[in-house]
């Protein structure tokens, strides 16, 4: 039986590679960062809106530092969890919950199990993903300093002027900012993508290159191969353990 898990890594190599036909779409993910009382949350909340007017499809993935509490302690669900329960959903007739035990996530693996037929996914927080491409949020009279990594970070939202070489806006920029998320961080085509359940992962240069030069040169060692192809379109399905034979 095959998991739910499929990879597909398209290398670019001078123009514009065919994207697969089974994934219909590429999901956006950005990660919006900043400081408590920064207005993530209410930055967020205008965003949604105005994305969903222009005819998006949209979620929402938040970071918890200081955990959860969904005042369940006297509802059945959270007392299947407290038996031990490694999860419980919760299903009504316009509305799904998961509660999961704590484990190795992140916002991209999240993305890639349950939000894969969304067009935009909104991350808050997500600071120490490396592979998200993030928007800080600035307040006056709160952080006023850029501290995102300068390759991680593809905008600037602050009611201050901000010294940096990224797009800034003012909070109340909602329209140029949901223009600035349509148009995608890509300033121009990755050589090399990476898709995950159909949703787009982001590689910076390095690794990019490291795919490029890896599975290039296994591709033009293999007989009848030609050494000038273009493009280059690879597909991994993982299967569970049990069922693999060597």
């Amino acid at each position: 039986m095959t998991s739910n898990f499929s990879c597909v890594i398209s290398f670019k190599l001078g123009i514009r590679g065919r994207e697969p036909k089974r994934i219909k779409k590429k999901v956006k993910i950005y990660a919006f960062v900043g400081h408590s009382k920064s207005g993530k949350t209410g930055l967020i909340r205008q965003l949604l809106p105005e994305l969903k007017k222009r005819g998006h499809a949209v979620a929402v993935i938040k970071h918890c530092g200081h955990g959860m509490d969904f005042d369940l302690e006297s509802k059945d669900s959270w007392q299947f969890i407290d038996s031990g329960a490694e999860g419980v959903a919760m299903i009504s007739s316009d509305q799904l919950a998961i509660v999961q035990r704590k484990r190795e996530v992140d916002s991209t693996s999240v993305a890639a199990q349950y939000f894969r037929d969304v067009d935009i996914i909104l991350v808050e927080g997500g600071r120490r993903e490396s592979n998200l491409k993030k928007i800080e949020v600035l307040r006056r009279g709160g952080v006023e300093k850029v501290e995102c990594r300068p390759e991680e970070l593809i905008a600037v939202v602050s009611d201050r002027k901000v010294a940096v070489d990224k797009p800034v806006f003012h909070p109340d920029q909602i329209g140029k900012i949901a223009d600035f998320l349509e148009r995608g961080f890509e300033e121009k085509e990755d050589r090399v993508g990476l898709d995950i359940d159909g949703v787009s992962i982001p590689l910076n240069a390095f690794v990019q290159r490291i795919f490029e030069n890896f599975v290039w040169g296994m591709a033009t060692s293999l007989e009848g191969v030609k050494k000038n192809f273009r493009s280059l379109t690879l597909t991994v399905k993982r299967r569970d353990k049990k069922d693999e034979k060597y």
